[in-house]
């Protein structure tokens, strides 16, 4: 992956980031670079909604936070402390393929970067239908540490391009998590941190 152009973000203001996101699949569309991977975290918690999600409101009516539209699909995410990332790359040589295929191959990268980290974490999952919330279900190209889904990915392909936003969770705040998915709150998440 050389000529790729690195963006270490931090942690950003939490209603930019999916602008931000955008304006560098832009840049990628437009040649400026050979492929980007930008990496950040959430000045205050927040939930990204899949592109094509409809009427999503948190489960609690007090609760206010910002609710942000991806421009890559997927079910609702929610951001507290979290290692978020886009790709942004043309769509062709080892992110050929459908959207599975490419998912897969980030799947591949971030498999050996956690392992090499000593965690055992494995690419597994059954589902393929749409879930309202993401870590509620797992496709078979998401990574699992232990029965916890750790990684999501979501992606858009447009004009010989491919974005490709993905989260894992370092922790989880479950009593945010019920408030914002009630039932939908799977207490099995966990995030990377949470296994220790």
């Amino acid at each position: 992956m050389t000529g790729w152009h690195l963006v270490l973000d931090g942690r950003c203001p939490s209603k930019r980031n999916m602008a931000r996101d955008t304006a560098l699949f832009r840049s990628l569309a437009e040649k400026r670079h050979n492929g980007i991977l930008r990496i950040y975290n959430w000045s205050e918690p927040a939930v990204t909604v899949g592109h094509h999600q409809k009427n999503f409101t948190p489960s609690d009516p007090l609760l206010t936070l910002p609710v942000l539209r991806r421009p890559t699909g997927g079910g609702a995410v929610l951001h507290v402390d979290d290692i978020t990332f886009c790709i942004c790359t043309p769509s062709s040589g080892p992110f050929s393929g459908g959207i599975l295929a490419a998912c897969g191959t980030v799947s591949k990268i971030f498999e050996r970067a956690l392992r090499d980290c000593g965690l055992d974490v494995r690419m597994k999952g059954n589902h393929t239908a749409f879930s309202n919330v993401c870590f509620m279900r797992s496709t078979p190209v998401e990574l699992h540490l232990g029965e916890s889904k750790i990684m999501g990915l979501a992606l858009l392909r447009r004009n010989g391009c491919i974005l490709v936003q993905g989260v894992i969770p370092l922790r989880i705040d479950r009593k945010l998590s019920v408030r914002v998915f009630g039932e939908r709150s799977d207490p099995r998440t966990r995030g990377i941190i949470d296994h220790a």
